[in-house]
């Protein structure tokens, strides 16, 4: 073995080597959701979100879960507004001097 390169991998079978592909398809998903995530041997997604953590064993109930999260999470999506200390384009605000 005197420098000789020794390679060693997970041997899964086609079903679970599918799961764990879709699992790994939704983490861009994840990512833009701002969701915790891992995957774990052979093919489980542990996921949280607001302090809530669940365990995933079909990429499908994963996906449901996402699209329960999405009405949830709109909120986050719109911008938000500039105080009118940083505005330069805003009105004075209360009772005009006078």
């Amino acid at each position: 073995m005197d420098g000789q390169e020794i390679r060693i991998s997970a041997d899964f079978s086609k079903e679970t080597s599918e799961r764990r592909r879709a699992y790994l398809a939704l983490r861009p998903r994840l990512r833009q959701m701002e969701v915790k995530y891992g995957l774990f041997e052979p093919a489980r997604m542990w996921v949280t979100k607001n302090g809530v953590s669940q365990d995933f064993y079909d990429p499908e109930d994963l996906r449901s879960f996402l699209d329960g999260l999405l009405p949830m999470d709109t909120s986050a999506l719109t911008p938000p507004r500039a105080s009118p200390a940083t505005d330069q384009n805003a009105q004075p605000q209360g009772p005009a001097p006078g």
